[in-house]
């Protein structure tokens, strides 16, 4: 178990999307058969994807392991068959998981296992805190937003603009910068991977609901404390 693998328990969680037409994060080898993880083409939700790759462990690979996810985010896979991983593509990195193309956990002939991920997934980000404010375009004509690997987002339309403040415990901070949650469609809610199905849209009548929208940029963050265990960041998004 990885010492980055622990951190306090999170108020909300950044979710990002996984588009499974994409080759690269969907293929893993379990026990003595190799296990083709691929769903229906689309984007999925980084819960619904955890989901997905449980139900075709449990029952359309032969009940061979599980998915699931703990209160903290934490990805865990059950082995029982076998009790070895090969971890054919970055599947694995995309769980938290700190491994490579290649990699193998367990051992072939081994007893059955419970893997659990080395950090937070870079599709779901633990987040300590997060408050949100609605960004006036008139008066707003101007933001200036850092761009990560040459991403950024456009604002088109009459889209809501929204500037997210984001406080991330450092173990989790390692995993925004991977930025799979700096670009594209995210997810903003309060409940962890394995309660969001139970979260609705946010609206003006249901303040506690979850934001989707798309990446614009994020402004310049900064350590709030002198031990540089907490990071604040602001997360423009143009709600969907």
């Amino acid at each position: 178990m990885s010492a980055l693998n622990d951190w306090p328990a999170p108020s909300a969680w950044l979710y990002g999307f996984i588009d499974t037409s994409v080759p690269g994060y969907r293929l893993m080898s379990m026990g003595t058969s190799t296990y083709d993880f691929q769903i229906d083409d689309g984007y999925y939700s980084f819960p619904d994807f955890v989901d997905q790759l449980n139900t075709q462990l449990a029952s359309d690979f032969g009940a061979v392991g599980t998915a699931s996810t703990d209160s903290l985010g934490r990805v865990l896979i059950g082995a029982t068959s076998g009790g070895e991983t090969d971890w054919t593509d970055r599947l694995g990195w995309l769980l938290g998981f700190d491994v490579a193309p290649g990699d193998t956990s367990g051992s072939a002939g081994g007893p059955s296992l419970t893997f659990t991920s080395d950090r937070p997934p870079p599709a779901a980000i633990p987040l300590m805190s997060v408050s949100w404010s609605r960004i006036d375009r008139a008066v707003e004509t101007t933001i200036a937003v850092d761009r990560f690997q040459r991403g950024h987002g456009y604002l088109f339309g009459d889209n809501d603009m929204m500037r997210f403040r984001l406080l991330l415990h450092v173990q989790a901070l390692r995993s925004f910068r991977a930025g799979w949650c700096l670009s594209g469609q995210v997810i903003i809610s309060t409940k962890n991977p394995a309660d969001f199905s139970t979260d609705t849209p946010w609206s003006s009548s249901n303040t506690d609901g979850y934001v989707q929208g798309y990446v614009v940029g994020t402004e310049k963050g900064n350590w709030i404390d002198t031990t540089q265990t907490l990071w604040s960041v602001d997360l423009i998004i143009s709600k969907a």
